[in-house]
């Protein structure tokens, strides 16, 4: 059995408990031990236990600094367990500060949902619980579907928020159906919000004449400003774009610039150095469903799709969008957040991939699941969600237009009540 550490202390009226689980890197290769970190609230240690899974990939769970949201009412219902997926957090967080020795393709090539959740059951026995409920957004819901795929006996409830993947469809058609929901997306954004198109054209075509540095003293290119669309699929999204594009430039001595906050701001949301794995092994997650690598899938069918084009003219071209949560290989060159993993990047486009997903698996499980789906989601779209739903024994779908794809974070308590009272009505 993996080695694990317990250390315990108080939070208010909580019990926090800090679990340091040494597995292996690569089961299959055993000899390079990895130490997983899980922190435990509870309230009542005779509530049974949820473990959440974050969303990403590539991001650590969340460490609360007050009791709101969905974890406060989780905490009225269970012990909660907040894993640090492997290369997050303190589980061997890497980043370029790293030990170079892990950031090649051998090593991202593991951090995918089936190891994440290999980690995950061996804590489970580590922990000597008979089962858990499990809890997923975004990414934490692919996790929560491999789980069921290898460990169908291990989850008595899944939560699932955003993150039912297509589990049959290649890369290439999950980006197809992500661009169109984000030009549909574009369409409510610019009608809600008149002035943004001509806005992010006008910045575009300034950034293809000009010469504008971000804080972190890199060139800001058009088509990494395009990547903060990814906002466009987020509560705020539309605030957060507007106010950005309302007043950016300030002209200094007859010249048009970028003004420094709108830089600094800027930064912040193009940077990846909080978390690079998210871009790092981001097309992976959706390898091995069908035959074949990835082959940087949204790079491609970007250029398919009207108006997300990577060298369209902003002045010109009849249609013109942001893009969303899609990587593209050349961020790995002008975010210097990601220098050090642009080779591993390469290789794990072209590698191929085994399956995360076993149908057969999903269908026997005899845990009750539920899922809050979100109609617009450009993250992850309605149709393949709906499509995955039906392989579950016992999957209880909730289809609404009241959330985008990061409704936990806005209306988290209100959404895991509903999905609780799901499963046991």
């Amino acid at each position: 059995m993996p080695g694990l550490h317990t250390s315990s202390h108080t939070f208010g009226d909580l019990t926090v408990r800090d679990h340091t689980l040494t597995v292996e890197w690569d089961r299959a290769h055993p000899g390079e031990p990895l130490e997983v970190f899980c922190r435990e609230y509870s309230a009542d240690d005779s509530l049974p236990p949820l473990l959440y899974l974050q969303g990403g990939p590539g991001y650590a769970a969340p460490r609360p600094t007050g009791i709101d949201g969905w974890f406060a009412e989780a905490l009225q219902h269970h012990r909660v367990f907040l894993l640090d997926q492997r290369g997050t957090g303190r589980s061997g967080r890497l980043d370029r500060h790293a030990d170079e020795t892990l950031l090649d393709a051998t090593h991202l090539a593991l951090l995918r949902a089936d190891h994440i959740v290999d980690d995950a059951e061996d804590l489970r026995l580590a922990l000597a619980l008979d089962r858990w409920d499990v809890l997923g957004q975004s990414f934490g819901g692919f996790c929560i579907t491999a789980y069921l795929s290898r460990y169908p006996a291990s989850i008595r409830y899944a939560y699932v928020t955003g993150g039912l993947p297509g589990i049959d469809v290649h890369a290439d058609e999950v980006y197809r159906a992500t661009f169109g929901k984000l030009a549909a997306r574009h369409q409510v954004f610019y009608d809600a919000v008149p002035f943004a198109e001509s806005r992010i054209r006008e910045i575009c075509h300034h950034l293809d004449n000009a010469d504008e540095l971000l804080p972190t003293g890199e060139r800001l290119s058009s088509r990494r400003f395009r990547t903060i669309g990814i906002e466009l699929g987020r509560g705020a999204g539309f605030a957060t774009l507007a106010h950005l594009l309302d007043a950016p430039f300030h002209h200094v001595r007859g010249e048009k610039r970028l003004r420094g906050d709108t830089l600094a701001t800027l930064s912040g949301m193009l940077s990846f150095e909080a978390a690079p794995l998210y871009a790092a092994v981001h097309e992976s997650i959706y390898g091995g469903n069908t035959p074949g690598p990835t082959s940087w899938a949204a790079h491609c069918v970007r250029e398919e799709i009207d108006g997300f084009e990577e060298n369209l003219d902003p002045v010109r071209d009849r249609a013109f969008y942001l893009t969303g949560e899609h990587i593209f290989p050349w961020q790995f060159e002008e975010d210097p957040a990601l220098h050090a993993f642009r080779r591993a990047a390469e290789d794990l486009a072209q590698r191929e991939w085994t399956g995360l997903y076993d149908a057969a698996s999903i269908r026997e499980a005899d845990a009750v699941a539920a899922a809050a789906i979100y109609r617009d989601d450009i993250f992850v779209p309605l149709e393949l969600s709906l499509a995955t739903a039906s392989h579950f024994r016992d999957l209880r779908p909730w289809v609404t237009a009241d959330h985008q794809h990061d409704g936990i974070r806005t209306d988290g308590a209100a959404i895991f009540r509903r999905l609780m009272d799901m499963v046991r009505a």
